[in-house]
């Protein structure tokens, strides 16, 4: 018997890996009529991109960290039921039909609110090996989309999950022409063009890689045109060290690129860390790619979801302990110098590319809960 769905409510924190899919998603549901409600932990507020949601429809609360300190976790549960009274209000007074979360501790305590309500529960994975909130809730959850297939070698319910993708950010997939792109980057003379995202923290190691080869191979670089995003945390200090340079070559840099649709419409080549999130926006853009996964990821997932794309042929995979200028320099000279490889690695890329993940995603939860507003 099919429900009036009142609402939706969509959790995630802690990473803009699991902000930024919760957004394509909130964004899906409002464009068909739901009244859409997300829910992220107050330290989450430094976020941009929480921007895109409408005032009233973001909501605060205060999960605390996991903690194994067995000093800690009397406070930790006090802090923690507490998250879990205020979530479960907010699932009454709205009428919540359905409860999504999209990864991370801060999603714990209202998905264990859904839970205690009675409210269908859905979980988001962005990882090929499944994360502890996931894992932890996966019996109770009516359905889990993952990112990867692989993702079903590791729980213990496989047969809830749905590969669905992860819904990429809207404007990532942009109608732009490269030309128009790379004049937006004032690299209109520069005949390849490298985009090195350093994420919303900036990684420390593809910033420190990056300078390394403006300072040992300007020459080698001199018409490859590079777009840095070097976090926020990183980009003064980075920004006066190129100043200092004698040949700046042709970068434009920023901490953060608002644009980014743009900015993979330019490349020609992508360096990043190996979360999920970039990794599928640019698959959805076809952009090969040199991944150099951050090795203290819990339970090493981003070298498992590099392994995924390398074993595909649409990126190259060096670890972290080798991504210096000396052994990453050939790499990007090899592949920018070879068109067809190119070519290859970026159709490869387009093959894992799943760029209709939120409507996918959205269709499926409504037949679930029985609601209108499918496409």
């Amino acid at each position: 018997m099919a429900v009036n769905v009142k609402s939706v409510l969509i959790i995630g924190g802690g990473t803009g890996g699991h902000i930024s899919p919760g957004i394509s998603l909130y964004s899906e549901f409002r464009d068909r009529g739901i009244n859409t409600l997300f829910l992220t932990g107050k330290r989450d507020a430094r976020f941009s991109s929480l921007s895109e949601i409408n005032g009233g429809d973001l909501h605060y609360y205060n999960p605390p960290s996991m903690t194994k300190n067995p000093f800690k976790l009397p406070l930790f549960s006090i802090n923690f039921l507490s998250a879990v009274v205020r979530t479960k209000k907010l699932i009454k007074k709205n009428s919540v039909s359905a409860v999504i979360g999209m990864g991370g501790y801060a999603s714990a305590p209202a998905l264990m609110a859904a839970r205690f309500a009675g409210v269908p529960l859905f979980l988001c994975e962005q990882n090929t090996v499944p994360g502890r909130v996931t894992r932890l809730f996966e019996k109770t959850a009516r359905k889990i989309y993952s990112t990867f297939a692989e993702s079903a070698d590791y729980l213990k319910f496989p047969g809830k999950i749905f590969h669905a993708g992860n819904p990429i950010r809207k404007g990532i997939v942009t109608a732009m022409t490269k030309d128009e792109a790379k004049k937006l980057f004032h690299l209109t003379q520069s005949k390849k063009v490298i985009f090195a995202i350093g994420g919303s923290q900036g990684a420390t190691r593809i910033n420190e890689l990056i300078f390394g080869l403006k300072q040992k191979y300007s020459d080698d670089l001199k018409n490859i045109g590079i777009i840095w995003s070097t976090g926020g945390l990183n980009y003064d200090s980075y920004r006066e060290k190129l100043q200092e340079m004698k040949d700046q070559g042709s970068v434009y840099m920023s901490p953060f690129i608002s644009n980014v649709g743009a900015a993979y419409k330019a490349c020609d080549l992508a360096i990043s860390r190996s979360g999920a999130g970039v990794m599928m926006e640019l698959a959805a853009m076809g952009i090969p790619s040199i991944l150099i996964p951050y090795p203290f990821a819990a339970m090493n997932h981003q070298e498992k979801n590099a392994e995924v794309f390398a074993n595909a042929g649409a990126s190259v995979m060096v670890s972290d302990g080798d991504a210096v200028p000396e052994k990453i320099a050939p790499i990007i000279f090899d592949l920018l110098g070879n068109s067809r490889v190119l070519a290859l690695m970026s159709e490869k890329s387009r093959t894992i590319s799943k760029p209709d993940a939120s409507v996918v995603i959205a269709d499926d939860i409504m037949r679930e809960i029985g609601g209108p507003g499918i496409v």
